[in-house]
């Protein structure tokens, strides 16, 4: 049971991190004026502020999972999509191009980003795999009985 406490706090440590990266990146970094492409009146740096107060609810939401475990499934699953997300949309915008963006420099904020993700990824990830296991098994358990 600790273990699995332990996973969700080190995901939502991961998304509260890619928040502030993204804020600060917003806010401080120049992303608040790109308006290259627009989908559904989005563009890139709308995408940026978007995802900052996201995750910003999204951690929010993992910690006080801690308390209400009903919470705990739903939010991992969300966590693990958001920082997922965030990630292909890192490597498209580095790649093909994102929203008519492309970015080619590497900065101190893009490694921590990465990596504050990719921690969530895995943390929140196997929470996640290891619920839906205990749950089958428990459910096998109950079918034998």
């Amino acid at each position: 049971m600790i273990a699995r406490r332990t996973l969700l706090i080190v995901g939502a440590a991961g998304v509260l991190v890619s928040a502030y990266i993204h804020y600060y990146l917003y806010f401080h970094g120049g992303y608040r004026g790109i308006s290259v492409d627009r989908v559904l009146g989005l563009d890139i740096s709308r995408s940026f502020a978007l995802q900052a107060v996201s995750g910003f609810f999204i951690a929010w939401a993992l910690v006080l999972s801690l308390r209400w475990d009903r919470w705990a499934m739903p939010t991992a699953v969300v966590g693990t999509l958001f920082a997922a997300g965030a990630l292909i949309a890192y490597v498209l915008a580095r790649t093909s191009g994102l929203l008519g963006f492309t970015d080619d420099q590497t900065s101190t904020e893009a490694v921590i980003a990465v990596a504050s993700e990719l921690a969530a990824v895995a943390s929140l990830g196997t929470y996640v795999v290891s619920g839906l296991i205990t749950r089958r098994n428990a459910t096998a358990t109950e079918l034998r009985t």
